[in-house]
């Protein structure tokens, strides 16, 4: 029997992330990175680049100091 596991869902709230970059960094599955494009206050931000590899870990929502990560199982 072959079950597969749920994946975990990652949600960026771009308006609040200023793209310190601290998630980008400490995510053990290189799933998000900084996008080029800007946020209506005119600074980058993060986004999901592989969500497939979401362990769902929540390190990401941790370590956000701007409180612009949430995480979904």
């Amino acid at each position: 029997m072959d079950k597969k596991t749920p994946m975990a869902k990652v949600v960026v709230r771009r308006e609040m992330c200023k793209a310190c970059g601290y998630c980008v960094s400490f995510c053990p599955k290189d799933v998000l990175a900084i996008s080029n494009g800007l946020n209506l206050r005119g600074l980058h931000y993060v986004y999901v680049v592989h969500g497939d590899r979401c362990t769902g870990c929540g390190i990401c929502g941790i370590v956000c100091p701007d409180v612009a990560m949430e995480v979904y199982m």
